[in-house]
Formats: structure tokens, sequence, C-alpha cells
């Protein structure tokens, strides 16, 4: 409901939303620098180390599963960022909304930016991984720690890289909440409680 909610207010061009999004960019700024600065805009540091934590938690996830022989979790996994990235791809012209333009007022690029692919690609592999390993564990608490700080810095690296809005990367977590439960279901009933016993 939350996901429909937001997607029907950023398509309807909702002044409170163009609020929020232009007071996270300012502080995004504030962090980090202006467009002068090595860490905004497309290919800055930002961008890199966003895509880099995504790449490294798919890496990880698929990684584990496939260590322990679970090669059916693992498409299932395969399968749901599929479907997450369908939905974005369905999405984004249906919602229209253009790409963010960039801190040093150059024109954007062509395309759309609702939902935040990248964010919803780090939730989706995030919640997999929280839901399917035997909780209690401590690789477990470690997730639960770090997992949520590295799904962050994905989404905050999309906005320093004037890749999308703030509420686009809120849009992508919600997006990945779905499918992400979604799958985690699937791949815990098939296999209940095997994720993480070596852990």
């Amino acid at each position: 409901m939350a996901f429909v909610l937001l997607t029907a207010l950023v398509a309807s061009g909702s002044d409170a939303i163009s609020a929020v999004d232009a007071d996270v960019r300012a502080l995004a700024d504030l962090a980090l620098g202006t467009s002068d600065g090595p860490w905004p805009g497309a290919g800055g540091r930002a961008d890199l180390v966003g895509s880099a934590l995504l790449g490294a938690g798919l890496a990880a996830v698929l990684g584990v599963l496939l260590r322990r022989r679970r090669f059916g979790a693992a498409l299932w996994v395969l399968a749901g960022l599929t479907a997450q990235f369908a939905a974005e791809m369905l999405l984004e012209p249906v919602v229209g909304r253009p790409l963010p333009v960039p801190a040093d007022g150059t024109p954007p690029d062509a395309g759309f930016s609702f939902p935040s692919g990248h964010m919803a690609s780090a939730t989706l592999l995030l919640v997999v991984l929280l839901v399917v390993m035997r909780t209690g564990t401590p690789l477990w608490w470690l997730c639960l720690v770090v997992g949520p700080l590295c799904a962050a810095a994905v989404g905050i690296s999309r906005v320093l890289a004037d890749a999308h809005h703030a509420a686009d990367v809120a849009g992508g977590a919600l997006l990945g909440l779905a499918v992400g439960f979604a799958v985690a279901w699937r791949v815990d009933a098939r296999s209940p409680n095997t994720f993480g016993k070596e852990a």
C-alpha cells in the first residue's frame, strides 16, 4: 500500500514530494560537496561506490547459496531480481518522472527515474539474506546492522549521482521489500532453516 501511495503521489507531481526531494539533495550536497566535488555526479565516487556495494551484495548472497548447494534458492533470487527489474521498466514510463537535473545545471539524460532499480535490488537482497538466515547467529546480527547501512549507502549514491530523486530511492526500497519478501518466502518454504546453519 505504501508503494502504491508513493507511486500515485510521484505520478501526480506532488509539491510535497518535490520539496522533500530538494531538501534531501541539499543535505547530500552539504555533507559531501557540491557539483564541483569528487562525490556527486554520474561517474563520481558516490556512483562508483553505490554500484560496487550492490555488486558485492549480489555476489555475497549468490556465493553463499551456491557454496551451500542451494541452487534452487539462487535461482529464486535471480528470478526475483528479474521480476523487480520488469516491474521497474513497466512503472517508469507510466509514472513518467524525468531524471533529476544535475547539480551543475546541465540538461538531464533522457529517461525516467521512478523507482530506483539499484535501491530495489539492494533492498531485495538484504531482505532475502535476513529472512532465510537462521536468526540469532553472530552472522545474522552482523547482517542486520551492516546490511541496512550498505543499502542506505546505495540509495544515497543514486541521489548524489543525479540518477534519482530521494522519492525514487524510497520507491525502490518499497518495491524491493515487496519482491524480497515474496522471494524469501519461496526460498525459505522450499528449504526451511538450512541457510546459515554453519553461521
